[in-house]
């Protein structure tokens, strides 16, 4: 599974899903960071991406663990890899 971690009133984060039909994607799943959703926070934890997040948003993590940052490099990377 790739996850693709964006938060609400992002420009970036609504850009990517803007260039790119995520519903699309079987493998791609969005994790919206919002406060309301735990399992985000969590998951971004885990991919040890909190401070990054701070710091930027959006990121993705592919299947790979690939930790890929910046809005046209995550939409190049979807567009080559998950479709």
């Amino acid at each position: 599974m790739t996850y693709l971690f964006t938060k609400p009133g992002c420009g970036k984060c609504d850009w990517v899903k803007e260039k790119i039909d995520l519903n699309s994607l079987e493998n791609v799943q969005v994790m919206q960071l919002d406060g309301e959703n735990p399992e985000s926070l969590a998951m971004l934890a885990y991919f040890e991406c909190v401070t990054l997040s701070e710091k930027q948003l959006p990121i993705l993590v592919s299947e790979d663990s690939e930790v890929i940052t910046g809005a046209a490099h995550i939409r190049r990377f979807l567009l080559e890899k998950c479709c």
